[in-house]
């Protein structure tokens, strides 16, 4: 495996999309990223998911990972009103007043009848959550409700958590040990045999740039991707776009990488409209857009997870 030094070369601005012509390399094949001062930015690793297992893993995420879901902040981009529900007619503040302009990732809406909808949000994106969550407000620490109320396909993730967690073990035995230690002050919210509480699961959903929070400081998060159609789109690079560096991550593969670091996807296009349309507007207003089928699973473990307990 090459290893390669990279310097950070660059400001990212959060919200932001980053095409692919921004970034000065992309890697296709395994390689290790490494900062100057020698710490492990990111690991791509090729092939790692079985091939004859990867079409249960599919079935088991399409559902959860096709939900649309309005809480994703700066990773869905600055507001546009033609990724808000129908009902919105005009973004605006709580109190109804309009926006001074679009550069804000969360906020209300106004519908036909001219009412204020009682939540803040983001734009819709389809993303769904695995696995377990610390408290938060007036919620305990928890199995998330997909979780809850589908058992069986979550004690059949194990086996994957588990794949990713050895994975993790050979390209940083020191974030892996890090992990574990922590892992083991919250068993009754990881799954088994691995060193992750949760995994965000998510379909065709191009990311701004963004940091990751609530996740585990001192270890490296995972992306594994699963194609719905293998080979049904081109592009979906995951950039660091501070670093100029972005890794070409296909069916099977898992990047690890320090996800507190600014990270985006670049643009992508659909090769075939085998898996129909996805309801998206596009810049016209027209929804023309067909599904890539590019499924996302980034398997973490919850900073505060240590504090439940069992």
């Amino acid at each position: 495996m090459e290893t390669i030094i990279a310097k950070k070369c660059y400001d990212a601005e959060v919200s932001t999309y980053y095409n692919e012509e921004h970034y000065d390399i992309i890697y296709k094949n395994e390689v290790k990223i490494l900062r100057e001062d020698g710490s492990i930015l990111a690991v791509l690793k090729k092939n790692i998911i079985p091939e004859n297992e990867r079409e249960t893993y599919k079935n088991i995420i399409r559902s959860p990972s096709r939900s649309k879901t309005k809480n994703r902040g700066s990773g869905a981009g600055y507001v546009d009103i033609r990724r808000f529900p129908k009902q919105a007619k005009e973004l605006c503040y709580q109190s109804g007043e309009p926006l001074p302009h679009n550069k804000l990732v969360s906020v209300f809406y106004k519908d036909e009848n001219g009412n204020v909808v009682n939540r803040g949000q983001s734009n819709q994106v389809r993303s769904g959550c695995a696995g377990y969550f610390d408290a938060r407000g007036n919620l305990p620490c928890r199995k998330v409700s997909w979780s809850k109320n589908n058992v069986d396909k979550h004690n059949a993730l194990i086996p994957l958590c588990k794949k990713i967690a050895e994975t993790h073990k050979e390209v940083d035995e020191l974030s892996y040990i890090k992990q574990k230690d922590r892992a083991e002050q919250s068993q009754s919210y990881i799954f088994k045999d691995s060193i992750y509480s949760t995994l965000t699961l998510n379909y065709d959903f191009r990311t701004a740039a963004h940091r990751d929070k609530g996740d585990f400081k001192a270890g490296l998060s995972t992306l594994i991707i699963l194609e719905d159609i293998p080979n049904n789109y081109s592009g979906f690079y995951l950039g660091l776009p501070e670093y100029k560096i972005a890794f070409d991550v296909r069916d099977g593969d898992i990047l690890f990488f320090d996800t507190h670091e600014i990270h985006a996807n670049t643009e992508y296009q659909v090769l075939t409209d085998k898996l129909g349309k996805n309801n998206v507007v596009d810049e016209n207003g027209e929804c023309d857009y067909y599904y890539a089928g590019r499924m996302s699973i980034v398997a973490y473990l919850r900073e505060r997870l240590y504090l439940c307990g069992d």
